[in-house]
């Protein structure tokens, strides 16, 4: 497996850390090595090694290519399967070693974006799996539709609805999620008689694109007279944001139509409705959308929906919780997706 990092707290990655583990206790599978870019906290079965091509430590491009290097030579001849994890350049990097041994590749891959990297990966790869039809834009016949593979034993629903009218964000603080508007809802949302204690917390680190968005998105906030009820909480561990699911009464996400983004499905699973844009979610949502989603992407659209939820009894509320998670945790558990991949692999290898 070749991924960007292995480390269990990671915000953005720490999920990778539950698919080593749960790839290593599959009964099909023997051992997982796996490659990483960089390294952090990890404890994997005894069937699973990590080598890191030493970012953590420093490493520049040609150290890191020369760790590769060493990493997979001491693997290759015991692989069956080379898995491409999310980035389509170590696919490309790996093609020599997979060429020379005959070894197949399956890349995981969901975003939008298509670039050069990932049309030359997508040409050595055996298969691509993803999340939806939508996940993967690139016209192939190679692409097997595997949903996600979410850790349901950890985003459970709470003993009770939240308290506290408190609208949840989870996601890197990147423009493509929309949160100028979420927070221009929120103003026009407080505005309304009933709703005056509503609160918006965030949970996302900047990236290194967009550093300043923070600052930005606080600007905003200060002037639409909202600022003391917006919380930016940063970078969240992934291992405390079920609890923070378990804290809010509703959560929001404002990216376009694309892939099924995991943080939606992972509210869903918490029992928490969530508020979308992303019409790739209405199968999802069933006959519940029409609370939840939001067409057009405009501040009073996503301050109604939000009302819609807020303004539920909290019977209610929890009622629409147990179903939205019932119909998640049927179709998104971390084992059948891990069950789903490995019959991949079992076909690349045939």
């Amino acid at each position: 497996m070749l991924t960007r990092r292995i480390d269990r707290d990671d915000p953005r990655a720490g999920f990778a850390h539950r698919w080593v583990e749960a790839l290593a206790r599959h009964p099909r599978i023997e051992g997982v090595d796996v490659i990483c870019l960089e390294m952090g906290e990890h404890a994997l079965p005894p069937n699973v090694t990590v080598a890191s091509m030493g970012k953590e430590r420093g490493y520049g491009r040609l150290r890191e290519m020369v760790e590769f290097a060493r990493a997979i030579n001491r693997v290759i001849r015991r692989t069956d399967v080379i898995f491409g994890h999310m980035i389509p350049r170590y696919v490309v990097v790996a093609a020599p070693w997979a060429l020379l041994f005959r070894v197949p590749v399956v890349l995981w891959y969901t975003h939008r974006q298509v670039h050069l990297e990932l049309r030359l990966a997508h040409a050595l790869a055996q298969r691509v799996v993803t999340a939806s039809p939508e996940s993967f834009t690139l016209p192939s016949d190679k692409v097997t539709v595997i949903g996600h593979g979410i850790d349901m034993a950890s985003f459970t629903p709470g003993p009770a609805p939240a308290a506290e009218r408190l609208i949840l964000a989870v996601g890197r603080l990147s423009a493509i999620k929309n949160y100028e508007v979420l927070i221009e809802a929120l103003a026009r949302l407080r505005a309304r008689p009933g709703f005056e204690d509503v609160r918006l917390a965030i949970a996302g680190g900047t990236t290194p694109e967009a550093p300043d968005y923070d600052a930005r998105l606080r600007a905003l906030a200060e002037r639409l007279g909202v600022a003391e009820h917006v919380t930016l909480l940063g970078a969240v561990p992934h291992a405390d944001v079920p609890g923070l699911y378990r804290q809010a009464a509703v959560s929001a996400n404002l990216a376009p139509t694309g892939g099924l983004d995991k943080v939606v499905i992972e509210s869903l699973a918490s029992g928490v409705p969530a508020v979308v844009h992303n019409r790739t979610f209405l199968p999802v949502l069933g006959d519940d959308a029409r609370l939840l989603w939001c067409e057009d992407l405009t501040p009073d659209c996503v301050a109604d929906r939000l009302a819609d939820v807020l303004g539920c009894e909290p019977e209610e509320r929890a009622a629409l919780g147990a179903r939205l998670a019932a119909r998640v945790r049927e179709a998104y558990a971390l084992e059948a997706f891990i069950d789903r991949l490995v019959g991949v692999f079992e076909d690349v290898t045939r």
